[in-house]
C-alpha cells in the first residue's frame, strides 16, 4: 500500500523521503513535520554548484560513485583558512578522482 501523500508534499525530496519509510508511519507526518523535515535535510540539496560532475565507476570489487562538487564559498568568515593538511588532502582526493574517471 502505497501512503497517502499529503496536498503540500509534491516535491521530490518529500515523495522520495516518504517513500523510503514504511507506509503506516509515511501516513502519521503532518505537512508542518514534513516541512521541518525538509527544511533539516532538503537544504543540502538546493544548493547550485558551478562545477558538479557524479560519476560511477566499476572497479573489480565493486561500483563507487564519485562526486565532484565546486563554486563559490559562501560559508562564514570562521569556517575559512584552510591548513596546509586541508590542501594536501584536497589535491590527493582529486589526483584520485581523475584516475579513477
Amino acid at each position: 500500500m502505497t501512503p497517502r501523500l499529503p496536498a503540500d508534499a509534491s516535491d521530490a525530496f518529500t515523495r522520495r523521503f516518504l517513500a523510503r519509510l514504511r507506509p503506516d508511519v509515511a501516513a502519521s507526518f503532518t505537512p508542518d513535520q514534513l516541512a521541518a523535515v525538509q527544511l533539516v535535510f532538503g537544504m543540502r540539496y538546493a544548493v547550485d554548484h558551478a562545477v558538479d560532475l557524479r560519476r560511477t565507476v566499476t572497479l573489480p570489487w565493486g561500483r563507487f560513485y564519485v562526486v565532484v562538487l565546486g563554486g563559490r564559498d559562501r560559508r562564514s568568515q570562521a569556517r575559512h583558512g584552510p591548513g596546509i593538511r586541508h590542501w594536501l588532502a584536497f589535491l590527493t582526493g582529486l589526483a584520485a578522482c581523475v584516475l579513477l574517471v
